[in-house]
């Protein structure tokens, strides 16, 4: 009776997380966001490679994993959010089973685990990096818990190795994790002055470590392209945005943006202490370890980044979580039954209001005024996109105006593809033309965080990559398609070599075969 009541749970998580990701997700597009992995992971199994084959700064594992669906299933659109609803299964379960580990009935932890599903992945649909690292390093962290609790070296494997894999998804949030977790190792290894969880945890580094050095190698993907490009590059960002960030500036936030977190991070401080105090009253021993603090930890570092990075708010789904950490510790403690009311009744209207904001309004995709009723199946763009419903801000009441003109450009490219690269927000078309070309570079934005600016010292080595990528195809046109334009390259060419013919509103054609010609 037992196990078939768990096979339930399980099945009612994976049809939640799975069916609310794939029917979210399929409604509307922001370009730049939506396609990000579609054409690359399509790509790459034609034998190109990030970082080898085009710049990229972050992403690196999600192509990879996007890639393996491609290869197994087809390139299509139910493919595509196939990846992102698995992870957000994955998840849902994984917080699931926590919660029961922390002394929740698998009724309640459902419910919270539910939740988590419904706000988790389903407020971008699509694999994206932020949520792949933000997903991944929790998720280390529950191992980490359990590697501390069970004294098992199979969980504390299991920590670094997600955290690495949060790390290839995109560098932060995974490093403030891997950060956080480190000092908790250091501490507990000088405490106890017994060092062999730490010397463990490094071996199982190294071992990591080493196996992805020799993927590097194999694929032929050179040490120093990956360390520009994934690490010194972004640092150079980071440290650029983190000097703007301030104590006062996160203390605002937590009172305006974050006030959720701040109430239910005062709630696990006080519960917290009041633990302290009765274990003190009954002479007890000190915990060596605590969650509720680890979780504070965990929260703000969580809010620091969402600062740094200055996108949308993605970290709203771990309210639920931390709710059900609070309800665990009423029934540890407090044992009072109006106040698991409270808690339960909490977790309903943030999971409402927040499935409301993200979900239903599709704020994420800056599709929060458009009337979600009206669409374009996108079907009519691309067979591989069919189930989305097309829908995009810049469009909004013209979505027959942009249909037509991406079936006119689509039509103009596929005969006109040979030499060519096509640099567009819109990258599901390099896969409907079956292009065996890609852009130097994943994402084309005008704040520097894609590829270095004149001003950043990466900015060189970013425009000799540019130019051999160029020069090894042998390319002679680029294609851009609106926004974007010829601004996001012609700098890193020489000066009037660019000779540009408009094909429609949106396309544009830049002959550059004058940029490298031989001189007499």
């Amino acid at each position: 009776m037992r196990n078939n009541r768990e096979k339930l749970n399980i099945l009612i998580i994976f049809a939640t997380s799975v069916s609310v990701n794939f029917y979210y997700g399929s409604i509307g597009v922001f370009p730049i966001d939506t396609f990000a992995f579609f054409d690359s992971a399509n790509l790459i199994n034609k034998g190109l490679l990030p970082i080898r084959d085009y710049w990229t700064s972050n992403g690196f594992l999600v192509d990879l994993i996007q890639s393996v669906f491609f290869k197994l299933f087809g390139s299509n659109w139910k493919i595509y959010l196939l990846h992102s609803s698995l992870i957000n299964f994955l998840f849902t379960f994984m917080t699931y089973k926590f919660l029961i580990n922390e002394g929740l009935s698998k009724e309640i932890s459902l419910l919270y685990g539910v939740s988590v599903g419904i706000l988790a992945y389903p407020s971008v649909g699509v694999p994206f990096p932020d949520h792949h690292s933000l997903i991944f390093s929790i998720i280390a962290s529950y191992f980490f818990i359990y590697s501390l609790n069970k004294k098992s070296n199979l969980f504390l494997f299991l920590t670094i190795l997600f955290l690495f894999i949060g790390f290839l998804c995109k560098q932060v949030p995974a490093a403030f994790f891997i950060i956080l977790i480190g000092f908790y190792l250091i501490y507990f290894s000088f405490k106890s002055n017994n060092f062999k969880l730490l010397y463990k945890a490094v071996f199982f580094a190294l071992v990591i470590f080493f196996i992805f050095i020799l993927f590097l190698v194999f694929n032929k993907i050179e040490i120093n392209n990956f360390l520009i490009q994934y690490i010194f590059f972004p640092l150079s960002i980071g440290s650029e945005r983190s000097n703007s960030l301030s104590i006062s500036s996160i203390i605002i936030s937590l009172l305006n943006e974050f006030k959720f977190f701040t109430i239910l991070l005062l709630i696990i401080f006080f519960q917290f202490i009041q633990s302290e105090q009765a274990r003190y009253k009954l002479k007890l021993k000190k915990k060596n370890f605590s969650i509720q603090v680890f979780f504070i930890f965990l929260v703000l570092i969580c809010i620091i980044n969402q600062e740094i990075m200055k996108n949308q708010n993605i970290i709203f789904f771990i309210l639920p979580i931390l709710l059900g950490l609070i309800h665990s510790e009423i029934i540890k403690v407090q044992k009072k039954k109006y106040l698991i009311y409270i808690v339960l009744i909490l977790n309903i209207f943030i999971t409402f209001k927040y499935h409301e904001r993200f979900n239903e309004n599709r704020k994420f995709m800056e599709l929060e005024k458009i009337d979600k009723a009206i669409f374009v199946k996108a079907e009519n763009i691309s067979q591989k996109l069919k189930g989305l419903k097309w829908l995009t801000s810049n469009y909004n009441g013209k979505l027959e105006v942009e249909i037509n003109l991406l079936q006119e450009s689509i039509n103009f490219l596929r005969l006109n593809k040979k030499n060519s690269v096509i640099i567009t927000y819109y990258q599901f078309i390099n896969s409907e033309l079956d292009h065996e070309i890609y852009s130097p570079n994943r994402w084309y934005t005008s704040d520097g965080a894609s590829y270095p600016l004149k001003k950043n010292k990466f900015h060189e080595k970013y425009l000799n990559f540019f130019k051999n990528k160029l020069l090894e195809k042998k390319i002679k046109k680029i294609f851009t398609i609106k926004p974007l334009d010829k601004d996001v390259f012609v700098f890193l060419l020489k000066s009037n070599c660019v000779q540009t013919l408009k094909i429609n509103d949106i396309l544009s054609e830049h002959d550059i075969t004058n940029c490298f010609a031989k001189k007499n």
